[in-house]
This record gives C-alpha cells, structure tokens and sequence, in this order.
C-alpha cells in the first residue's frame, strides 16, 4: 500500500455559517491522515469554528471533533484535535464558522492508495 504525505486536500476554502462538506476521501484511496491544519481568522472580530470528522454515515453530534472553538481577529489555530486523526475512503471533513467571509481552512494530509 502506497502513500503520499503532506498532500494539500483543502485550500483556499472560505468556511460558511452552515455545515458544509470540505472534503471527501475519494473513491480508489484507502483513506488519508490528516497531518497540517490551519484555520485563519481574516476579520477585525473574533469567530467560531467546528469540524466534524464523519466516516461513515449521517453527520450528527456524535462526529462533532472540534465544537465552536474562538479565533481572535486577525488569528489562526491549528486544530490540534483533528492531527493524526484519519478517514476511510467516502469518510468526510465537514466545517462551518460563526460568520460567511470571515475563517478560512487549509488542511494537508497522507493519502493512502488502495
């Protein structure tokens, strides 16, 4: 089984106030690991942010990994719960933030082929 490490799967994706599917594990891949995240705070105000990790399956609370979590103005976080967290193939991130135009996401990963 082949991989590839610090693959970009999600870049210049602005987050919105509802949950939204920001990537999926695409069919023919064994899944990924998630290796790099960062989410910036590109407005004068602080926001909010979740993620949900779902494998498989409806999303719900229960895939809820990281839950409105503040970002001061003009900052960034790391996401540090979502770090060598991993999905199998058509497992899905999704996100939203407290306010449109405000939390950006970029997110590097290990693709593992099939």
């Amino acid at each position: 089984m082949a991989t590839t490490p610090l693959t970009p799967i999600v870049y210049g994706k602005g987050l919105t106030t509802a949950w939204v599917d920001i990537y999926t594990v695409p069919a023919g891949k064994g899944g990924v690991g998630i290796d790099a995240v960062v989410l910036n705070n590109y407005t004068a105000t602080k926001q909010s942010f979740s993620i949900r990790l779902v494998q498989v399956g409806a999303a719900t609370e229960l895939n809820e990994i990281i839950t409105d979590v503040t970002i001061r103005s003009f900052d960034n976080n790391l996401a540090q719960a979502i770090i060598g967290q991993a999905l199998v193939t058509g497992g899905k991130i999704q996100a939203k933030a407290s306010a449109n135009d405000s939390i950006n996401i970029q997110i590097t990963a290990t693709v593992i082929d099939s």
